[in-house]
């Protein structure tokens, strides 16, 4: 099966430029000013953009936090990324007291088997540093997984590594070409912050609960710990632009990547003082309007490596059982659907080509980090051919965040960003933003198995 798209302003890491895309079967065959072939389908991208297919590299779907099951499963968490153009969708395997990383990993295969229409990939958080729990580790290592997540916070939780733990694990890991994503809340001054019960009354007090000192201090830690040992480690949803600043005066000493959530460049701590702030409660929390215009800035100018959601949407039922103790709230918002019209729309707002923006931070350097680049994440010859063919519409639509009974995170959020025809693996799988044959899931696993 051949598929030429023409014509088409087919953005690359450095450049937009007009071409011709053959893809033969699942693969990217030629890239070329102008192609001459008799391809069985031809697709006219005149007036419109080919990205290569996005990802996002943050997700929480088909798994429980605390009591509260995940509004989103691998099917509709992929639905809706492929309706917005994204190809690879990754979450998150923790193990547990009780079950080894192993078998969680295998319990988390059986259930995306058969399930996704995006490819889909796993970042796996070990908590048992036993014997036992290292031989799983090392075989898991040893089949190639290369990318382990870790929280500095959530003792509770039982997920909690202090920084002494870290360093450990840096240091024996670190040789076998590991990558750390980590979540940086220093635990212990989350413990020390005492809120009189009256002011749990007003979901404002979720954010002084987790103060940005405690993201600023955990990421000073982190990076002085990376740095000792070597390790290369990736922050996840920074939230803070003293945060952010320390990353980039690092990155010369230390091997350090970052992202940050749409949701902290467009909403800041004001939406937790309406009467229903407690639907936007997450962790890290929402900032101040002057941290969030702070972080944006900063962003804009190219201060982060890419852009992920932290979707961890709960039905609107569980976030709204908050009558007994807002402390109770899930942790949590959506955006999948959101990330690249938030994306466009912060760099359209800028002297930055913001198509090349998308192409770089929420394609390549995604790609990179995954370790799928150049497979994934790049439009060239032998690259899978995940495409999303895009329009700038004079006409706007509302952004939708999830497909599932959640509320709506970015609800006056509009976009003029139209996704037209979406290819994962040569295959179109959505047009015109809606998905095309619901009844084949064709995403893969890019993990070894």
């Amino acid at each position: 099966m051949t598929t030429l798209i023409r014509n088409g302003a087919v953005c690359f890491e450095d450049r937009v430029q007009r071409a011709d895309i053959l893809v033969h079967d699942a693969r990217i065959a030629e890239v070329a000013d102008t192609i001459a072939t008799d391809a069985d389908r031809c697709v006219d991208a005149e007036g419109a953009f080919v990205l290569p297919g996005l990802l996002d590299i943050h997700t929480h779907v088909a798994d429980r936090i605390g009591r509260y099951a995940l509004a989103d499963d691998y099917l509709s968490g992929t639905h809706i990324a492929v309706e917005n153009g994204i190809t690879t969708l990754a979450t998150f395997v923790t193990e547990s007291a009780d079950v080894l990383l192993e078998d969680a990993l295998g319990a988390a295969q059986q259930r995306a088997s058969g399930t996704c229409y995006a490819d889909y990939w796993w970042h796996l958080t070990p908590i048992r540093f036993d014997e036992e729990g290292w031989r799983a580790l090392d075989r898991l290592i040893a089949r190639g997984f290369r990318l382990l997540k870790f929280y500095t916070t959530y003792r509770h939780a039982g997920i909690f590594s202090d920084y002494d733990q870290l360093e450990r694990i840096f240091e024996k890991l670190s040789g076998h070409g590991m990558q750390f994503l980590i979540h940086c809340e220093d635990d212990a001054t989350l413990s020390a912050v005492r809120l009189p019960d009256e002011e749990w009354k007003h979901p404002i007090a979720h954010a002084r609960s987790r103060p940005p000192h405690a993201e600023v201090l955990a990421i000073k830690e982190v990076l002085h710990r990376a740095e000792r040992q070597r390790a290369a480690v990736h922050i996840v949803h920074v939230s803070t632009p003293e945060g952010l600043a320390l990353i980039q005066d690092a990155r010369s000493s230390v091997r350090v990547t970052c992202e940050t959530g749409p949701q902290y460049l467009f909403l800041d701590e004001s939406w937790l003082m309406r009467g229903d702030g407690h639907r936007w409660v997450c962790s890290p929390p929402l900032r101040s309007p002057q941290m969030r215009e702070e972080l944006a800035s900063m962003a804009a100018k190219g201060a982060v490596d890419l852009f992920a959601t932290d979707h961890c949407a709960f039905t609107r039922e569980d976030k709204d059982m908050c009558h007994a103790s807002l402390r109770e709230v899930p942790n949590g918002i959506a955006g999948i659907g959101a990330l690249p019209h938030l994306v466009y729309k912060l760099f359209a707002q800028t002297d930055h080509d913001p198509m090349l923006e998308l192409t770089r931070r929420l394609s390549a350097n995604p790609a990179r980090l995954l370790g799928v680049y150049p497979r994934k994440g790049v439009i060239q010859p032998w690259a899978d051919a995940d495409l999303a063919i895009c329009r700038i519409s004079s006409s706007e639509r509302p952004v939708r965040s999830s497909l599932s009974d959640v509320h709506e995170t970015y609800p006056d959020m509009k976009s003029h960003l139209q996704f037209e025809h979406v290819f994962l693996r040569g295959q179109e799988v959505a047009r015109d933003g809606q998905l095309l044959n619901p009844d084949e899931r064709r995403g893969r696993t890019l993990w070894p198995t």
